[in-house]
């Protein structure tokens, strides 16, 4: 019986080891199965986040292009209304660009005439101004005039005073000097070869040609059919001719030009600015030397020191120059100095587009108050400030730079915020340029004198549309340097013209 029961629990006790073996090795394969599914869930989470980084960044740097394209927009946005909201005030465009200035239409289109709705002519409450008597007779006793004397019978009481009226008028009269020249073995003098030709014309007809031709900027078809109308028919000159007569001129100022370079050089400071003109339909650069008296042009096809080195002026030139802020022109002379006008663009630009900034508004208002206060003393015949003013002056012109320095961290718009900051950078680096007018009365607060000479290019560029050949450029500038230099010097620019194909030498020191 116990043999038994000890079987039957050996039984059961098999049964159930069996039982916990199956147990056991389904728990195993069900460890097996969830490790299997776990490394499974574990590697597709892996996967899954990977691909949600990888999308992260994906967003991340989404999301930083826009954000630089935003704020690319942002400044191209600054930039463009910036752009169109320049004029002559806060720029160094023409006063003809202003965008303020009416519509331009018919006989508006290049001068901006606005309709005032007056009738042409004097107007009510106006002075007059005409030529008077007592003018008139002046001219006679100068015997500047010719008196053609005319006698009126009208009635009246034979024992009053005669009464004078005058009448001015010009008479073009074309003549001929008849040349007769008589040989003779024992002279040497030969053919002048101003003769070769059996007929050609006087200094006075190449004079006026040059004058009206290149200061009034009259077309050579038109100036043809000008001396053509004024002598009835007897003078007809070809284009070819014109131009000829401004070629013969040119050669004939070069001993001209040549006085007034050395002028030039021998002077305390000069001016100078470049603008451009078209030469067969590009750009080129005209670049004018100047003084109170004397101004010297030179042209070329392209800008830098290569043309400046050409002209050989600032290259000997031991004196201060003038100039806008042309960083080229720092390779030469002893002194340079900036133009403040031009600074007072620059700083309204700022002013008329950054509302939270006070500085640039503060600087022009010292620099411009400064010149105001230099034009005081020369009027009372002061000749500089104190070393203590100077001093103050300085220390004022720091503290509105660091002040500006902080006020830029405020900007919001990064375009902006460069502009202002380079600004700065510039008004501290040419600190001593821009306040030389100071510290020497006879430096100019701007370059105002050479813009008023190279105005003339704009006008000839926007009339002809500029030059065809390299000759016709030199020849134009000569041209243009005895013309300006004659109205600078109140020297009649014609008879100028006459001296020099005459073959004088002018403006000689």
């Amino acid at each position: 019986m116990a043999s038994n029961y000890s079987k039957n629990l050996y039984d059961d006790y098999e049964k159930a080891q069996l039982k916990l073996d199956a147990i056991l090795l389904e728990l195993c394969n069900i460890k097996k199965e969830h490790r299997k599914e776990l490394n499974k869930i574990t590697k597709e989470f892996k996967k899954e986040i990977s691909s949600l980084n990888d999308t992260i960044i994906d967003l991340n740097k989404k999301l930083d292009d826009a954000n630089k394209l935003i704020e690319k927009l942002k400044n191209d946005n600054d930039r463009l209304k910036n752009q169109n909201n320049k004029n002559s005030s806060n720029s160094s465009k023409p006063s003809s660009t202003d965008s303020f200035k009416p519509k331009r239409t018919g006989a508006n289109l290049y001068n901006y005439r606005i309709k005032t709705g007056r009738k042409p002519g004097g107007q009510f409450g106006h002075k007059g101004s005409h030529l008077s008597k007592k003018k008139v007779e002046k001219l006679i006793k100068d015997n500047k005039i010719e008196v053609r004397t005319i006698e009126h019978i009208i009635k009246g009481n034979s024992k009053k005073e005669n009464t004078i009226k005058y009448k001015i008028g010009i008479n073009i009269k074309p003549y001929v000097e008849k040349h007769i020249f008589k040989y003779d073995e024992n002279v040497k003098e030969t053919l002048p070869t101003e003769f070769y030709t059996d007929v050609t014309y006087d200094n006075s007809v190449k004079a006026l040609s040059i004058e009206l031709g290149s200061y009034n900027v009259i077309s050579y078809d038109r100036l043809s059919d000008f001396f053509n109308v004024i002598t009835n028919g007897v003078l007809n000159i070809s284009n070819g001719t014109l131009v000829n007569f401004l070629s013969e001129f040119s050669n004939k100022t070069k001993l001209t030009i040549n006085s007034l370079t050395n002028s030039l050089l021998n002077s305390k400071n000069i001016n100078t600015d470049e603008t451009n003109t078209k030469f067969n339909g590009n750009n080129m650069y005209v670049r004018n030397y100047s003084t109170d008296d004397i101004v010297v042009y030179k042209a070329h096809l392209k800008k830098g020191h290569k043309p400046i080195i050409e002209d050989n002026i600032l290259p000997q030139f031991c004196g201060g120059i003038m100039a806008d802020h042309d960083t080229t022109i720092y390779s030469y002379c002893e002194k340079r100095y900036e133009c403040n006008i031009h600074l007072g663009r620059y700083l309204e630009e700022l002013i008329q587009n950054i509302s939270n900034i006070t500085w640039a508004k503060e600087m022009k208002k010292f620099i411009f108050e400064l010149n105001n206060a230099r034009k005081s003393l020369i009027n009372k015949g002061i000749k500089s400030f104190s070393n203590e003013e100077i001093t103050e002056f300085y220390n004022k012109y720091e503290e509105i730079i660091e002040i500006g320095f902080k006020e830029n961290q405020l900007i919001e718009s990064s375009y902006y915020k460069g502009k202002a900051d380079s600004l700065l950078r510039r008004l501290r680096k040419y600190k001593e340029n821009h306040l030389y007018f100071i510290k020497d009365f006879e430096v100019r607060f701007d370059n105002n004198i050479s813009e008023s000479d190279l105005r003339m290019f704009k006008i000839k560029t926007k009339i002809s549309g500029g030059f065809r050949s390299i000759n016709s450029v030199n020849d134009y500038m000569n041209t243009l340097s005895i013309i300006k230099t004659s109205i600078k010097r109140n020297i009649n620019p014609f008879e100028s013209i006459k001296s020099i194909f005459n073959n004088e030498i002018l403006f000689q020191s």
